[in-house]
């Protein structure tokens, strides 16, 4: 089937469109691992994570939403300007999280096994908050809060590679 000369250029302004449209949305809604982040260490209670740092505004917006899998000893840290409390919620997450909220090099509280949320309204989303001001925020895989013991109070090292 041939296209009338009119109708050839809407066929590939329309398919012009739609790959401007696909773009958009996969880097809103980061369909997959950004490569982007840059990387470094935490240690906590003598156990080293290796995190992707978030930093920048959009950085901290995406989070680790989207992401299908995290590892045992993977995560994000997200390193604020200035001390302030902090709010999070699990839009677009996946799987679920331990959150740590982190002043200066101590852990001062968390949130242990904090769930996705998927299907639940934006607008009813829980958010979970830090105790008290601070500049970390440490996301690591459910369980790990438990399986290392952590407590109010433990120091924890950031390096960068």
């Amino acid at each position: 089937m041939k296209l009338s000369g009119f109708l050839a250029p809407l066929v590939l302004l329309g398919f012009f469109l739609a790959l401007v449209i696909a773009g958009f949305f996969i880097s809103q809604f980061n369909l997959g691992r950004s490569t982007e982040y840059k990387q470094a260490k935490v240690v906590i209670k003598e156990e080293t994570f290796s995190v992707d740092i978030a930093d920048r505004s959009a950085e901290q917006r995406q989070g680790l939403s989207g992401r299908a899998s995290l590892g045992v000893n993977e995560g994000m840290i997200f390193i604020f300007k200035d001390s302030r409390y902090q709010s999070f919620w699990m839009k677009g997450m996946k799987i679920p999280i331990d959150i740590i909220w982190i002043k200066g090099e101590t852990v001062i509280g968390f949130e242990k096994n904090v769930q996705p949320e998927s299907g639940v309204n934006m607008l009813r989303l829980r958010t979970y908050s830090s105790p008290e001001a601070v500049e970390k925020v440490l996301e690591v895989q459910a369980g790990t809060v438990e399986r290392l013991d952590i407590q109010v109070g433990d120091k924890t090292v950031l390096s960068y590679n």
